[in-house]
């Protein structure tokens, strides 16, 4: 398994403006960096100087594919798309605002803050099972394939605070984990076990 996983979020784009109020996204892939979201990945890359990476995969959407061709050419790496780093599904929550659900399906809105039912999928889309069950087949090939190297994760902050939260157990249910567009997350290996070393730094 690899040593060392580094996690960074895209960077900001036009749907986290104040102006579209922080529209879901999910899978909704019309959007791409804002001019901010180039700056945030030109501030990644430099933050990851100073690590020795070995290879790179990124979520196959618009907003990651272009955060992670900056940071790459900045390293001198190369990256792999993966559909397993997608953000979560969505389904019908995309394109609206978090006032738009909690004012017109505050049912929904609160199943969706309800971290303990992990089954729950009453937006359409993915439940956090799922996105669960498909970051571990990722590790699986991560286990096989980078045994012992440095990998960075170019993905999204819905599926960080699944992964986090859930899949490693790094926070409580009922957290909610904040995750900055040029953030860093470092996760060590630590025997069989990752440790949280470094979180939205």
């Amino acid at each position: 398994m690899p040593q060392r996983l580094i996690f960074v979020r895209h960077g900001h784009t036009p749907f986290n403006s104040t102006d579209h109020h922080s529209r879901f996204m999910g899978w909704d892939d019309h959007v791409g960096l804002s001019n901010q979201g180039k700056q945030d990945a030109l501030s990644t890359s430099s933050k990851l100087h100073s690590y020795q990476i070995d290879s790179v995969y990124h979520s196959d959407f618009i907003r990651t594919t272009e955060t992670v061709a900056i940071i790459t050419h900045e390293l001198g790496l190369t990256s792999t798309p993966t559909h397993h780093l997608r953000e979560r599904n969505l389904g019908n929550f995309d394109g609206h605002t978090v006032k738009e659900i909690m004012e017109t399906r505050p049912a929904d809105w609160t199943k969706f803050l309800d971290h303990a039912d992990q089954d729950w999928n009453g937006l359409a889309g993915e439940s956090l099972r799922a996105v669960n069950a498909r970051f571990d087949q990722f590790m699986q090939h991560l286990k096989q394939q980078h045994s012992g190297q440095v990998v960075l994760l170019v993905t999204h902050s819905g599926i960080m605070h699944t992964i986090l939260r859930d899949y490693f157990g790094f926070f409580p249910v009922e957290s909610f984990i904040e995750v900055g567009h040029d953030s860093l997350t470092v996760l060590d290996r630590v025997g069989e076990q990752y440790q949280l070393t470094l979180h939205n730094s």
